[in-house]
């Protein structure tokens, strides 16, 4: 799965990588942010909004449409983090609708959604 990352961005505190974004594209019109990942002592302190903000902003960047993540159902401080950049829950039909039935199931695949995560999805402001 990691050979499918396309980008992937450290944060870096005193030359020690403290948080890691893994990103791709997919069809050329949305981006999808894998994984955000944060040393544990440096949570709470805007590292992954900032590994957020620059992941939206470079697949703004690139001219897609729409950024979409998964998160787990229970995972709280993830939600907060993708609501408060105005991702909103969407669901598989949603995704088909706007992209057709087998794309939608491929996207689905790369996205590596599986049972007990939700997808998530934000419209880009192309740059």
């Amino acid at each position: 799965m990691l050979a499918e990352i396309e980008v992937t961005r450290a944060a870096v505190a005193s030359d020690n990588p403290v948080g890691l974004v893994m990103l791709r594209t997919l069809y050329g019109v949305v981006g999808y942010v894998y994984y955000i990942a944060v040393a544990k002592e440096f949570r709470r302190q805007r590292v992954a909004a900032r590994l957020l903000d620059n992941s939206l902003e470079y697949f703004s960047g690139l001219g897609l449409k729409e950024s979409y993540a998964s998160i787990e159902e229970d995972n709280q401080e993830s939600a907060g983090l993708f609501f408060s950049r105005g991702f909103s829950r969407t669901s598989y039909s949603e995704v088909s609708s706007k992209y057709g039935p087998l794309r939608a199931l491929n996207m689905y695949r790369k996205m590596l959604v599986v049972p007990g995560e939700i997808l998530l999805c934000l419209p880009l402001a192309i740059a």
